[in-house]
């Protein structure tokens, strides 16, 4: 028996040592970040906020988030994928102890990590930055002291998950239903504890104790990035849950609905059923929701919808080990295989390494070119996180050229913010929504002179209807600009 321990032990091990040296392999080799846009952004609110304190509370940028990745992302970028690897470390080892405190076969085991790392966006996540794998470990964690009967822990980790992603309010209503079900009601106020600590930060910082509802960046009524389908997210099911995890499901949930037909009702493990549906398939329909009704912000990223999955998937796996069946040696042959075929699958991906696409090689063209100017006193205006990674400054230091910018009033700001000699990156993926540019806009001001252009060999479908590139503008006056006379060559014929 003791033997045998060890050798499942090893075998998780050695699962788990693959999908971490896998992934740090694919670091190194990625030559931009996977996520060019968020995930740059949270790297930058982690990193200053060493230098800004009230960086701490930028509610975009996840407060939680902030505070446990900083100390990483002060050795750049790479130092925030090793924080989120450390997260996936974790995720996975939390779900190996549940899954062995119910007796699963170590066969059903080794799939949990390898089936996270199939789909696009959570391996996305982890390379980029961003804040879902944390999330995902509060989820698990937060389900073990579940189990555990542990409620204190359970509601304190819940209580933080709303300052790790917005979507984490989720969570704390249905542990409020968990907590008043299994009558733990002194635990109830613990479920509150990171929003009053939170809130009484933000009296200090912005004189607000609100501030959570007040400084959110998220309105009902934002559709700045447009609408989509109802289907959306079920259609996209292969990013966020991937093929594998599907036939988990397929096999899951039927073996879910047998137990409940049977009333082997603890086996069912309802608490754990409510928490993993209710948090997964709560993220899907509300983002379907926002996305099909242009509301709250919503791009329709798919990535969204991996809040929530490790819990989903592992509960369908523990309901599959509920049947002798599904443990006889056969099947955990069959189990043995289809973990070498994920192992295979992700050696040979097409995904990555990240390389550069066409309009990202363009920022970084660009980036290249204004390093000429910088240490001067010339400040950058730019909108597309990349420009800034590449120019290897961090805008919210305070200290640099590189401003991130939106445009509220072009011909005020001219006139109030924007000095002459400073220049303006306008690209044409952030520049006509986000930073509220459009073409039309800059085209009136004959003060901002066109200093490069630099247009992508790749051109997409564009909605705005514009070339795929980025443009270097500097604001001259008018009065200090030299005309340049045209020369005409005439070629002749012999």
């Amino acid at each position: 028996m003791f033997n045998k321990s060890i050798r499942a032990t090893l075998l998780k091990l050695g699962v788990l040592a693959f999908c971490l040296s896998w992934l740090v392999y694919f670091m190194f080799k990625n030559e931009v970040p996977t996520d060019v846009g968020d995930g740059l952004m949270h790297f930058f609110y982690a990193q200053a906020s060493w230098e800004n304190v009230d960086l701490f509370l930028h509610h975009w940028g996840k407060p939680f988030f902030i505070l446990l990745s900083s100390s990483f992302a002060q050795f750049g970028f790479d130092g925030m994928v090793i924080f989120n690897i450390i997260v996936f470390a974790a995720t996975t080892l939390i779900g190996f102890k549940i899954l062995q405190t119910f007796e699963v076969t170590v066969w059903l085991q080794l799939l949990f990590p390898l089936l996270l790392l199939i789909p696009h966006d959570v391996t996305q996540t982890i390379f980029g930055g961003l804040t879902e794998p944390l999330f995902n470990l509060a989820a698990i964690a937060s389900l073990w002291f579940l189990l555990d009967k542990k409620y204190l822990w359970f509601a304190i980790i819940v209580s933080f998950m709303p300052f790790m992603r917005s979507e984490g309010q989720l969570p704390v209503v249905l542990a409020l239903m968990l907590l008043i079900y299994n009558k733990s009601y002194k635990t109830i106020p613990f479920l509150f504890l990171g929003f009053v600590l939170y809130s009484i930060a933000g009296i200090f910082v912005y004189n607000d104790f609100w501030w959570y509802f007040t400084k959110s960046a998220y309105s009902m009524d934002n559709a700045i990035y447009g609408k989509g389908t109802w289907g959306h997210y079920l259609i996209s099911y292969k990013n966020y849950l991937g093929n594998p995890a599907v036939y988990i499901l397929i096999i899951g949930i039927p073996a879910m609905v047998i137990l409940a037909f049977k009333k082997r009702w603890k086996e069912i493990q309802l608490e754990w059923a409510f928490y993993a549906y209710g948090i997964f398939i709560g993220v899907v329909v509300l983002h379907s929701y926002f996305w099909a009704t242009g509301q709250n912000g919503s791009m329709g990223l798919t990535r969204i919808a991996t809040q929530g999955m490790p819990i989903f998937v592992l509960l369908h796996i523990y309901y599959i080990s509920r049947f002798k069946f599904f443990n006889h040696f056969i099947a955990k042959l069959l189990y043995g295989a289809f973990a070498i075929v994920l192992l295979a699958t992700l050696v040979n991906t097409k995904i990555y390494p990240k390389k550069v696409d066409a309009l990202d090689r363009q920022v970084l063209e660009a980036a290249k070119f204004l390093k000429g100017f910088k240490g001067k006193e010339n400040k950058i205006y730019y909108h597309f996180p990349l420009f800034a990674y590449a120019f290897d400054e961090n805008p919210f230091s305070g200290s640099g050229q590189c401003v991130f910018h939106s445009f509220s009033d072009l011909g005020l700001e001219l006139k109030t913010v924007i000095k002459p000699g400073d220049f303006i990156v306008r690209d044409s993926h952030f520049g006509p929504m986000e930073a509220n540019l459009p073409l039309s806009e800059v085209e009136k001001y004959p003060e901002l002179v066109k200093v490069h252009e630099f247009i992508s060999s790749e051109q997409v479908d564009d909605a705005f209807g514009e070339i795929e590139s980025v443009v270097i503008y500097q604001y001259i006056p008018t009065e200090k600009q030299k005309p340049i006379p045209s020369a005409v060559t005439k070629l002749l014929e012999k």
